[in-house]
């Protein structure tokens, strides 16, 4: 059992690489759980991406964080709807506080044919390791990005 779960988390992760996107840069915003927060995704080849995200008042109302994540993305039905997960970390402050953490993500995006617009509806979760003694395991959102 534990071969076909090491096989199948290996070929979900190289199978990202011979897949394409239809798109190579998106800006957007994405909000849900208990915030909001502004993106930039690009992807660096056909199956990988990177994405940054920053928001505002997630633990406190002067509070600022971003995180980065690599993820891998794969067609679902077709190039339009796809599949993505990733890994990251982040960054975080409120007022005398500092936190730094992990985060996973995995979600679904639509990319509108012949329009520069994607939906993405997703789950990140994130801990922290440092200080900020908090946690978003229940950080479910939905995104809209413009892309380019």
């Amino acid at each position: 059992m534990k071969k076909i779960i090491l096989f199948t988390a290996c070929a979900l992760l190289c199978a990202g690489t011979a897949l394409s996107q239809n798109y190579k840069h998106a800006i957007g915003l994405r909000a849900g759980g208990s915030n909001a927060a502004l993106t930039y995704k690009q992807h660096l080849n056909a199956g990988n991406a990177f994405e940054v995200m920053a928001w505002f008042g997630f633990y406190e109302a002067s509070s600022f964080s971003a995180a980065g994540l690599y993820e891998w993305t794969q067609p679902v039905i077709n190039n339009d709807f796809n599949l993505y997960y990733g890994v990251g970390g982040h960054l975080g402050a409120a007022a005398n506080k500092f936190a730094i953490g992990i985060d996973a993500i995995v979600g679904l995006e639509y990319k509108i044919p012949n329009a520069p617009i994607a939906f993405s509806l997703d789950y990140k979760p994130s801990v922290n390791f440092m200080n900020l003694n908090a946690y978003g395991l229940f950080d479910l959102a939905l995104g809209i990005k413009f892309t380019f």
